[in-house]
Formats: C-alpha cells, structure tokens, sequence
C-alpha cells in the first residue's frame, strides 16, 4: 500500500473513532476526510457528490486498466457561477489571473489557470466508449447544450480542478445548471 493510501486509512479510522466505539463513517465524513489529507481546497458551500466521486474512480480505471489504485480525487457542486469559482481556486492557488483560454498569448505552454468552453453533447459523446465499459446507458441526445468551464494546474501539493457549468447527470440522465468541481491529485 502506498504512503498516501495508508495515511487516508489512518485518517479515516481516526476521524471514525466516536470515543471508545468505531462508528461507519458518512460518504461527507469520508469526503472531508480525503481533502484534509490530501490537500483539496473545498470551495465554501459546496456539496460533496458521492455518487459522482464513485463513478470518476471506476472510470480511472476504464482508462487505465492496470491501475492499482485510484488516485485521490472528489467531485463537488455549487450555485455559485463559473466566474465565481475559478478565481477563489487561481487565489488559493497562488495564480494572479485566469487566462480567458488555454492558448492565452499564443503561447505553446499553456497557462495555469485558464477558463474553457465546449459543447456537452460532443464531450459525452467522446466519452461514450467509456460510459459503455462501465455500463451506463445514456441518450447523447438530451446532453444538449454549451458550457463554461476553467482548468486549475495542479501543483505539488494541490490537485488539479476542473470547474464546468452546466454538465450532464449521467445518473439521473439530465442537463444541470449548477457549477460541477472536479479535484484530482495526480502522480499518487
């Protein structure tokens, strides 16, 4: 087991013990756990998307099959605009500005902090071969619709994020207009 793997087993036991019984930690429980050992910055009133957590991790390993563990990571949503988001995380950061895209100043190297645009319908569809790996049907068509969203880079001790607003419930198979944030520590 990996150092950061058996410091969130220690966390988590630790955060579990109720003074002299073990009680089952809540997904919420587990969730702040996680972002206090590995960092995660949690934006203020933001809820933790258990369900959505879950199906990022099996996706990991959709993608990377030979994968022993998933690295850690944690989905989250707000009311909170795009615009309003992406700056508290470039402060946090320490990124004195959010470019308006990745290719800000013409520049091959992309910024650390940038804000993106797309179309759900095409991303879905891209990631269908994946969806159907992990046997979830869904019907591209509803996922109609252009987003805004902004990359945060990650640095050596916080995980990357990515903000997008509206995006597509894959569960409850519908378009959502609430600001999704996706943290995910790299190289773990």
């Amino acid at each position: 087991m990996s150092r950061s793997l058996r410091l969130i087993a220690l966390a988590i036991l630790l955060s579990a013990c109720n003074r002299e019984k073990l009680e089952p930690m809540t997904g919420t429980d587990a969730a702040k756990a996680t972002a206090k050992v590995f960092n995660f910055q949690v934006y203020p009133g933001s809820t933790y998307l258990e369900p959505y957590t879950d199906l990022l991790k099996k996706a990991h390993f959709v993608l990377e099959p030979n994968a022993k563990a998933a690295p850690p990571m944690a989905v989250y949503e707000t009311a909170d605009a795009v615009e309003k988001v992406a700056p508290w995380y470039a402060d946090k950061y320490g990124y004195a500005t959010i470019a308006d895209t990745s290719s800000n100043n013409f520049s091959v190297v992309p910024p650390p902090a940038y804000y993106t645009e797309g179309d759900i319908q095409a991303d879905l569809a891209n990631f269908k071969p994946v969806l159907e790996k992990l046997s979830i049907s869904t019907d591209v068509s509803k996922a109609t619709g252009k987003y805004r969203g902004a990359y945060i880079k990650p640095q050596d001790t916080l995980p990357r994020v990515s903000i997008q607003r509206p995006y597509y419930d894959l569960i409850n198979k519908k378009i959502v207009d609430r600001t999704l944030i996706v943290m995910v520590r790299e190289g773990q």
